[in-house]
């Protein structure tokens, strides 16, 4: 398993679309759809930056971005591995 940090950016004009795909994520996690070996542990959005940060585990870093391409959120995002230390 690995714990990522995944930052995505909108435009403006995107921010439904945004809203809309992060709503049906969680709702999946609430539900317990996601694929095996990924959890969804936070979302933070901010919104007057139109960004969102989210926090997940997964089974490795190339399932993730595999997921990510399948999902293909109207967003630039950046998706970085972590170590948690506290």
């Amino acid at each position: 398993m690995v714990s990522l940090i995944v930052e995505h950016r909108w435009k403006g004009k995107n921010q439904d679309e945004a809203f809309k795909v992060v709503g049906s994520i969680i709702d999946m996690q609430k539900n317990g759809k996601l694929p095996a070996g990924f959890t969804l542990k936070s979302v933070n959005v901010i919104a007057d930056e139109r960004m969102a940060v989210c926090e997940w585990e997964a089974p490795s870093l190339e399932e993730f971005k595999g997921l990510m391409e399948k999902v293909n959120p109207p967003t630039k995002h950046e998706i970085f591995a972590t170590q948690k230390l506290l």
